[in-house]
């Protein structure tokens, strides 16, 4: 199977009553993606400053005994509206993350989002080792995924709350 072509994804979306820009400082500061993920461990500006397109951030993860680093970039930067980074080499990428924010009729709907773009990574090596294997591994990793992601919109939800009040 070939990740670089499927390029396997998945959401989670929740509905809220805050506004796009009292959500917007939460979902783009990767800083606190560490404080609602028990996976991604902690998270460095590379050069410092605002975050805005191009910055690069690394993460620190752990799964189980493995621990690694990745290094993101952000590649889409629409304020208010749009927060997307890429794990790995941008031209051949193991993810892209975003948070897209829509607002209709006074309610805003906060999605998470994840491509699994199929760069280097324990991942893909293993699909490629392991192909009759390939869609069960990938189902998995796509429901971890998505059960991680909503304890994310559901913390940063909570977190633009508190900043309001």
């Amino acid at each position: 199977m070939d990740l670089v072509r499927l390029q396997p994804s998945t959401f989670v979306s929740q509905l809220t009553d805050l506004t796009p820009a009292s959500l917007w400082p939460v979902v783009s500061d990767p800083l606190l993606l560490s404080e609602l993920s028990s996976e991604l461990q902690e998270v460095r500006i590379v050069r410092g400053g605002p975050v805005s397109l191009g910055t690069e951030f690394d993460g620190d993860q752990l799964r189980g005994e493995r621990r690694w680093t990745t290094r993101s970039t952000v590649t889409q930067y629409e304020e208010n509206s749009l927060f997307e980074w890429t794990v790995g080499d941008l031209h051949r990428p193991v993810s892209r993350w975003s948070f897209l924010i829509d607002s209709a009729q006074g309610v805003t709907t906060l999605t998470h989002k994840v491509v699994l773009c199929g760069g280097p990574s324990p991942l893909s090596t293993y699909i490629d080792e392991n192909p009759h294997d390939a869609e069960n591994v990938i189902n998995q990793r796509l429901d971890d995924l998505r059960s991680r992601m909503a304890t994310t919109i559901a913390g940063l939800l909570a977190l633009a709350h508190q900043r309001l009040t």
